[in-house]
């Protein structure tokens, strides 16, 4: 990352640590008439738990920006307040907490406040945490390597900690399917973290259709949840769940923790604009639609630019 690559020719890309997975970038292209073109991508927040902050942004005649948090604020300390809140809660009344997690970098994040939990004495040893996916675990393992090699992109306090903070010991990986059927038939007390994130699919639909039936259980949504997936619809109240073909009812508790996203909200999205100089045009993309028109106001309130929600299939001209 930082440096200039030709693409093609007269075409240099710049790839800039983006802070919102391992190896996640935000992009700034110059192309061979000399234009600028930047693209977002997924844009990390500051207060990543484990990664260092996004590179500020530079400038360029035109910007595609994300909008996914783009009517919303993180608030990390309520967050992580209600997440150990639900926890404590749910293992007091002898239930089992499903944690719904995409397979990268959630699950890690999400294993990070387990460990501390875990040494703060809210979560016992004696309180099994299983991370049942084979995709979260290949990650995990990713993430583990960029800790031992000192990769950059982690926060320095993670380096110092070592593979021990993405480890709430005791936890048990069910990378097969009969560790993952085995997970099924324990009872008491226990913590399931495992995808989709969105329960769309997965192995933790399974989990989701055995617990969500038992008022002492809970399920911990701690991240976006797109409109028509399982998981908004827990967050938005749903009564059951329709899986394999059949209703679930829904009586576990459901705890919506969206500190967890891994997306910059929307006032840290201008604060990262703020210090560079306005494009001709940004374009607010990757968001559902009031998210865009939200944060299109802030940018043209508050910087002075020229911000735009595009049609899907509209075509513009760079001049």
């Amino acid at each position: 990352m930082g440096a200039d690559i030709e693409i093609m020719a007269g075409t240099r890309l710049r790839l800039h640590h983006g802070g919102h997975i391992l190896g996640s970038a935000w992009a700034h292209l110059t192309l061979e008439d000399g234009h600028t073109l930047a693209v977002s991508g997924d844009l990390g927040r500051p207060g990543h738990p484990l990664l260092l902050p996004p590179e500020p942004f530079s400038g360029a005649d035109v910007l595609l920006m994300e909008s996914t948090y783009g009517d919303r604020r993180h608030d990390p300390e309520s967050g992580r307040a209600a997440f150990a809140a639900v926890i404590k809660k749910t293992l007091a009344r002898g239930g089992t907490v499903v944690i719904p997690a995409f397979a990268i970098d959630r699950t890690e994040v999400v294993l990070h406040e387990l460990a501390g939990l875990r040494g703060g004495g809210v979560l016992p040893r004696s309180v099994p945490v299983y991370v049942d996916s084979p995709m979260a675990l290949a990650a995990l393992d990713v993430y583990r390597d960029a800790i031992a090699a000192r990769s950059p992109e982690l926060r320095p306090e993670i380096l110092a900690h070592g593979a021990g903070a993405l480890s709430p010991e005791p936890f048990l990986a069910a990378r097969t399917v009969q560790e993952s059927i085995d997970i099924n038939s324990t009872q008491g007390p226990a913590v399931i973290v495992s995808s989709a994130g969105m329960a769309t699919g997965g192995r933790v639909l399974h989990h989701l259709q055995r617990l969500l039936p038992d008022p002492r259980n809970a399920v911990v949504i701690v991240g976006f949840a797109a409109a028509g997936t399982r998981a908004r619809d827990l967050v938005d109240g749903a009564r059951t769940l329709k899986m394999f073909g059949e209703y679930v009812p829904v009586r576990a508790e459901v705890a919506d923790v969206p500190h967890f996203s891994a997306h910059a909200d929307a006032t840290q999205i201008l604060d990262w604009l703020r210090d560079a100089p306005a494009p001709h045009t940004t374009y607010l993309v990757h968001g559902e639609e009031s998210s865009a028109d939200a944060l299109r106001d802030r940018i043209d309130r508050e910087l002075g630019w020229t911000a735009v929600v595009p049609r899907s299939g509209e075509a513009v001209l760079v001049r």
